[in-house]
C-alpha cells in the first residue's frame, strides 16, 4: 500500500507539468522586419510615396508662386516708398537757398520773431530807464516799441551774406 500512495503522490505532481508540456509553445517575439514586411505590400508603398510627391509638387509650385507675388509687390512698395521720400526731401529743403521750377533762386529768411520779444524786452528797460521815472508806463511802451522793432530789423537781415 505504500508503493501505491507513493506512485499516487508522484503521479499527482507530475500531472500539472503534464498539462504544461501537453500546450504548443508560444511563438518567439516577431522581428522588426517580419512586423512590418507582412501589412504593407511593396507596391502600395510605392504607390503612397508617389501621392505624396505629387502632393509635394503641387504645395511647393503654389509656394513658389505666392512668393513671387510676395516679391513683386515688396519691389512696388520700396519702390513708391523711395518716390515719397524723394519728394518729401525735395519739399521739405529748409536750405537757405533754393531754385524754383523757374530758375530764379530764392532766400530762405527769418521771420524776425524772436528779435522782435528781445528787442521789446530791452527797449522796455531802456525806455523806463531814460524816462527817469515820471511817467514811467509811457517811457516803457515807447521804449518796448521802438526796441522791437529794431530787434526785429536786426534779425531779418542777419542772413547768409548770399541772400543779400
Amino acid at each position: 500500500m505504500r508503493t501505491h500512495i507513493l506512485g499516487a503522490a508522484m503521479l499527482a505532481s507530475l500531472l500539472p507539468q503534464a498539462a504544461a508540456l501537453a500546450q504548443p509553445a508560444p511563438p518567439p517575439p516577431p522581428r522588426y522586419d517580419d512586423r512590418y514586411d507582412d501589412r504593407y505590400d511593396s507596391r502600395s508603398i510605392d504607390a503612397d510615396m508617389d501621392a505624396a510627391q505629387r502632393r509635394f509638387d503641387a504645395a511647393q509650385s503654389r509656394f513658389d508662386r505666392e512668393r513671387d507675388i510676395y516679391e513683386r509687390e515688396r519691389a512696388a512698395f520700396e519702390d513708391a516708398r523711395a518716390r515719397y521720400e524723394d519728394e518729401r526731401r525735395r519739399l521739405a529743403y529748409s536750405g537757405p537757398t533754393w531754385r524754383s521750377n523757374d530758375g530764379q533762386t530764392y532766400c530762405r529768411r527769418k521771420d524776425g520773431t524772436v528779435g522782435t520779444i528781445i528787442g521789446g524786452v530791452a527797449g522796455a528797460l531802456l525806455g523806463r530807464a531814460v524816462d527817469g521815472g515820471r511817467r514811467s508806463a509811457v517811457g516803457t511802451i515807447i521804449g518796448g516799441g521802438a526796441g522791437a522793432l529794431a530787434g526785429r530789423s536786426i534779425e531779418k537781415n542777419s542772413g547768409p551774406p548770399e541772400c543779400r
